[in-house]
């Protein structure tokens, strides 16, 4: 990322499977444990089920399967406001909000984000460790039936 394209955001940092992401604050509703998920026939794997959540059905996809990991016994559920619905995002672990300042990025070169996938923005680095930038969350949405 050059300096103007997310204008010093900040963003939740959290662990899917082995890939360290960031999610866009500005998206985020809230971090929870887990809910009971009830499982979708026919959905695709990365769709983990509907969880009730404050009361409405919510569509929980597992991030780190969505990355192509293994699916995981997740520890969180983030939920995000995406296109005026809302997502939820099974994740292995929560780790903190970061400002643009404190992490080093660069533009996904294609072959990365083809293997990371669409909602992959951007590649960056934290403690040298790659840091997969989520802030396509609208492209998860694609397909999820809630």
């Amino acid at each position: 990322m050059n300096g103007n394209d997310h204008n010093q955001e900040s963003w939740l940092l959290c662990r899917a499977g082995s890939h360290l992401c960031a999610l866009p604050l500005a998206q985020i509703l809230e971090v929870m444990r887990p809910l009971p998920i009830e499982p979708l026939a026919e959905a695709p794997a990365f769709i983990r089920g509907i969880a009730v959540i404050r009361g409405a059905p919510v569509a929980v996809l597992d991030l780190g399967h969505l990355l192509g990991q293994t699916r995981t016994k997740p520890s969180r559920f983030v939920t995000a406001r995406v296109g005026g619905r809302t997502l939820g995002l099974a994740v292995t672990e929560v780790m903190g909000v970061l400002r643009e300042d404190q992490i080093g990025a660069h533009a996904a070169v294609p072959l990365l984000r083809e293997a990371a996938g669409e909602a992959v923005s951007t590649i960056g680095s934290l403690d040298s460790e790659a840091l997969l930038f989520l802030d396509k969350l609208q492209l998860l949405m694609e397909g999820v039936p809630v």
